[in-house]
């Protein structure tokens, strides 16, 4: 059965036209889990949870940016980035909205606390 299926899969591919050289290769393994970097920010001036979903926004839309977690309560960001280089550009979005930013510890997993948080990308 392999034999037919093979070979009708072959004339198929001739008669469209298609050599199989323009069928793009799947990414290698290690291409395909790009390592990523988290760093959290302690933010000044944020009054309310629309402060919290304004960052949220605007870090989101930097690319390089994988994922944003914000929140009021914690007044934290947390960034997951694709690429390390986008970390300056993160951060004037914060400040261009005129927050006050500082590195902080990476908030314990698993905390139990709202989060307005977006993954872009």
């Amino acid at each position: 059965m392999r034999i037919p299926l093979v070979s009708a899969l072959s004339t198929v591919l001739a008669l469209t036209g298609c050599s199989g050289s323009d069928v793009q290769k799947p990414a290698t393994a290690t291409a395909a889990f790009k390592q990523t970097t988290q760093v959290a920010y302690t933010v000044t001036g944020m009054h309310c949870n629309s402060c919290a979903e304004a960052i949220t926004a605007e870090v989101a839309a930097v690319k390089g940016v994988r994922s944003v977690q914000c929140t009021f309560e914690s007044k934290c960001a947390v960034l997951e980035l694709n690429n390390p280089a986008a970390q300056g550009d993160a951060e004037r979005a914060i400040t261009k909205l005129g927050y006050t930013i500082a590195p902080c510890a990476m908030p314990a997993a698993g905390a139990t606390q709202p989060v307005t948080g977006v993954s872009s990308k």
